[in-house]
């Protein structure tokens, strides 16, 4: 799916349009986590031992997704997706100019969004709560062209972003 076909389907499904503060990063130890290092996407980042990491070659985007195993049906899984869209960006502009220009082509109310950083780069973080669940998109320039989005959904029920989602993203490191 690409980035503008669930971009509006997100703001479709029901976006909030109230803007939201950063929340700190989880202090979670992520020092036992195992390293995911990826050179082409230009990221690494640190993930929980018990989960797995999968990448999806030769598609467009580029992703990976690393998550928990499957447990049982009535508890969640955690999983995030990680994925690089080339040239995205071919103004070179700053992820906030990126965003907002995003944003004038969707005749929809704006979705919550705030500003953070991830990998000590801006970033903006992009909530939108649909009628079961949260989906959480965090956007940063990789480069001068290049968008990395981070795409986390949870239960509706847990209010706040996840523990071991927001350590996860304090791991986070970008590479040249």
């Amino acid at each position: 799916m690409s980035w503008s076909s669930f971009f509006v389907g997100a703001l479709m499904l029901g976006a909030v349009t109230n803007d939201i503060s950063a929340e700190p990063m989880s202090h979670i130890d992520t020092s036992s986590w195992k390293p995911y290092r990826n050179e082409a996407m230009g990221f690494e980042v640190k993930y929980p031992n018990s989960w797995h990491a999968s990448s999806a070659k030769g598609t467009v985007p580029e992703n990976v997704s690393l998550s928990e195993p499957f447990q049982t049906a009535d508890k969640p899984r955690l999983s995030v997706q990680l994925w690089v869209q080339r040239r995205m960006n071919p103004k070179s502009l700053s992820i906030e100019q990126w965003y907002a220009n995003q944003l004038q082509g969707i005749k929809a109310p704006p979705p919550t969004t705030a500003h953070t950083a991830i990998g000590g780069m801006p970033a903006i973080r992009m909530e939108v709560v649909t009628t079961s669940d949260i989906h959480y998109s965090f956007f940063i320039a990789l480069n001068k062209l290049d968008i990395l989005t981070i795409t986390i959904i949870q239960p509706l029920s847990e209010k706040q972003l996840n523990k071991t989602y927001e350590a996860l993203l304090s791991s986070i490191k970008l590479i040249s």
